[in-house]
């Protein structure tokens, strides 16, 4: 198959098992930037952020569930692509690759919303002390006005 035909629904199929199959996220690479509901989200920088924070308060978990859902819709919306849209090779490799991507970083989002599990990843963890949270800052206010 040529980059610009179309790909075939078997390798369409075969992509989105792939997709879903049981970490399968591990170790992918969480995407720079994504558009959210028409607003760019530096993705990567966020969760870095996020998982780096020496404490998160009541209000972080009540954001990163908010906007754990978020991710969760455009995880489902490259999965619909992946699987309706008329797809070159390259596009589909990229759409996966997306896809993928917001699945890690879904993951490593989760594991902070669960007490038990982030107590561990707190006591843990190598702690950045000089974290600059500006992204996750601009992106809560964005949540807390709506505007995502």
């Amino acid at each position: 198959m040529t980059e610009n035909e179309e790909i075939s629904d078997q390798e369409r199929q075969i992509l989105l098992n792939r997709l879903h199959k049981c970490l399968f996220w591990v170790g992918e690479q969480i995407p720079n930037k994504i558009y959210i509901k028409g607003k760019e989200v530096n993705l990567h920088e966020v969760v870095w952020e996020i998982v780096n924070k020496t404490k998160l308060d009541e209000d972080d978990l009540k954001n990163i569930d908010y906007f754990l859902e978020l991710l969760c819709d455009k995880e489902k919306e490259y999965d619909d692509c992946l699987e309706h849209d008329h797809l070159n090779c390259e596009e589909a490799k990229e759409l996966f690759d997306q896809a993928a991507g917001v699945m890690r970083a879904i993951m490593d989002l989760k594991e902070l919303t669960i007490s038990s599990k982030r107590k561990v990843i707190f006591k843990n963890r190598q702690i950045c002390n000089d974290v600059n949270t500006d992204e996750w800052d601009t992106l809560t206010e964005d949540i807390k006005q709506n505007e995502l």
